[in-house]
């Protein structure tokens, strides 16, 4: 038992005491309740004490020095954010510059001496051609099955539709196509076999030096005359220039740069993407039409812009936030190698499997150009049913290389002295002009507005070397298109599909380019030449009423003619012109 009594009273009160709120408190054996003088007391403390907090606080300077230490905390936190952005950033790329630490030397001369003294020893990295590719199977449904369809099999190839009064240019010519779903079910579930070339690394040099009077760039490395002659030597593995030579990972710090988040969007698997760029605010970019829900669902379509082209979009309101423009993923280019924006252009057209190292297929138009035929289409139509990796359309009116370098001359579509120089150096090595004697091969020159491609070493490689000339050579791709082809078909079993350029016009409309439609006349002023004439009044008579008739005045005939010409029986004819 304890001292404590329960039935303790106060002096107070009669009735025993009751614990409130735990106010009772026990001290040496007895329940001692707290006196509401000692509360009150306890908050006047506390209201002082609040009081005196207020009016200290209050001061000028013990407001600034809280001012000033919140802004340290501030500049503190973002400071230690962006070192974790940097080095998060940094992460992204360490397992290429990890993954790509082979070192190659070699010696590179001047000229055409051969002495020791004349050459500088240079040290360059290799760059995998990409991390391991993970092989998809096609996007198929589980009720779908792979089967050889019939639907072309009675199709006739009729010939290109002969030109009339009105369109006296090349026409589009009927195309069989799969339906989409048998074109899915057609995919390839394997990759295709490389010819010879396994395995394809490319050249990085942090600095590079031109070292023979012959043109190229920083882009694309300077390869000598010695180093291209040796990357048409098919081998099982081969190390090559292919542009993006200052780093590893393409478009992040090797000229043609592009944003992180980008890279990132860059770097995820697909089995099909398909790919434009402008530069130079050049073309009015086109939307797609026709594409399938599947195709919309699973196929990316991705457009390379510049700071210009990007400028123009955003004040035209053509740019939303997140980027896209109708189907179109844009991708900004910063610090673009070159200043012909043709050029430019042939970066992301050339080298698309450098961009985009986890893609299977690809296909790729100019900005100019509208897509009409969903892409499942075309890649059965033009690679999968021919069992081909490339696929190109030949030039609708030209087929030798040399009859090309004359119109482009005529046409001012180069420098004359730089493409007779690319044209000299061709014929020195070999090439000669396009006859029968090339059959199977329908064409030197292609129409290269349009690539249908299967990722893989071989086609890598063609890509790269082809490239490699519009670098050091013209920009005209399709001049050193046939030069490349030839070199690597005479070394591996390996061809071009080049298909009829009325075939291409099937599944691409071309528009014109923005400086041309710029200068064009409004639509309200183009009416069809064949449209009915309305009555008018004439020199305000009103409609209906026969006009005044003048006496005839006697003229000379060159005068009765020139006024003829000038004045039109019908003024309505004046808004039927075709400008």
């Amino acid at each position: 038992m304890t001292g404590v009594s329960l039935d303790l009273r106060t002096q107070s009160y009669g009735s025993p005491q009751q614990p409130q709120n735990g106010s009772l408190q026990i001290q040496n054996g007895f329940i001692v309740r707290k006196s509401s003088r000692m509360s009150l007391s306890g908050s006047r403390e506390k209201d002082k004490l609040l009081l005196v907090l207020c009016r200290y606080l209050s001061r000028k300077k013990v407001v600034m020095l809280i001012l000033v230490s919140f802004a340290l905390m501030a500049f503190l936190s973002g400071f230690f954010t962006t070192n974790r952005e940097d080095s998060s950033e940094s992460t992204i790329f360490d397992h290429f510059n990890d993954a790509y630490n082979t070192s190659l030397q070699f010696s590179r001369k001047f000229g055409s001496q051969k002495d020791d003294n004349s050459s500088i020893q240079t040290t360059l990295s290799v760059c995998e051609e990409n991390p391991p590719i993970h092989h998809f199977s096609p996007p198929l449904s589980s009720e779908s099955t792979i089967f050889h369809s019939n639907f072309c099999q009675n199709f006739a190839f009729p010939p290109p539709p002969p030109g009339d009064r009105r369109r006296p240019g090349p026409r589009p010519c009927p195309v069989c196509y799969l339906p989409v779903e048998e074109a899915i079910a057609s995919m390839p579930r394997v990759p295709s076999p490389s010819p010879v070339l396994n395995h394809l690394t490319y050249f990085h040099e942090e600095s590079s030096t031109k070292t023979e009077p012959h043109e190229g760039s920083d882009f694309g490395g300077y390869p000598s005359l010695k180093q291209r002659n040796e990357s048409f030597e098919i081998k099982e593995s081969m190390t090559v220039h292919c542009g993006f030579v200052k780093g590893c990972r393409p478009g992040y710090k090797t000229g043609f740069d592009i944003d992180i988040s980008d890279l990132v969007e860059l770097e995820q698997f697909h089995d099909i993407i398909v790919a434009s760029a402008i530069f130079g605010n050049y073309d009015v970019i086109q939307q797609p039409t026709k594409i399938s829900d599947h195709a919309i669902k699973n196929i990316p379509f991705y457009m390379f812009i510049d700071e210009e082209t990007e400028s123009y979009m955003r004040n035209s309101s053509l740019l939303d936030y997140r980027m896209k423009v109708g189907l179109w993923r844009i991708i900004v280019v910063h610090n673009i190698p070159y200043t012909d924006s043709r050029r430019n252009g042939k970066v992301p057209k050339l080298l698309l499997h450098r961009l985009f190292p986890n893609v299977k297929y690809s296909i790729w138009i100019d900005g100019k150009l509208q897509l009409v035929v969903d892409p499942y289409k075309l890649l059965e139509r033009f690679l999968w049913r021919h069992n081909a990796t490339f696929a190109i359309s030949k030039h609708y009116r030209r087929f030798d290389v040399f009859e090309e370098a004359e119109a482009n001359k005529a046409a001012g579509k180069y420098d004359n002295k730089s493409i007779d120089y690319q044209i000299d150096f061709y014929r020195n090595e070999g090439l000669t002009p396009y006859s029968e004697a090339k059959l199977p091969i329908i064409s030197d020159v292609p129409e290269g507005c349009v690539i249908i491609r299967e990722h893989i070493p071989i086609t890598n490689l063609f890509t790269c070397l082809w490239f490699n000339e519009v670098d050091r050579f013209t920009s005209r791709d399709q001049l050193s298109f046939a030069a490349v082809r030839d070199k690597i078909m005479g070394q591996v079993d390996w061809s071009v599909n080049m298909f009829m350029d009325c075939e291409r016009r099937n599944f691409v409309i071309q528009a014109y380019h923005r400086d041309l439609l710029e200068h064009m006349p409004p639509p309200n002023l183009r009416r069809n030449r064949d449209s009915i004439p309305v009555s008018v009044s004439v020199r305000g008579n009103p409609i209906g009423r026969n006009p005044v008739k003048k006496s005839p005045v006697k003229r000379g005939k060159g005068e009765r003619r020139t006024r003829s010409r000038r004045h039109s029986k019908n003024p309505s004819n004046r808004d039927n012109m075709v400008f």
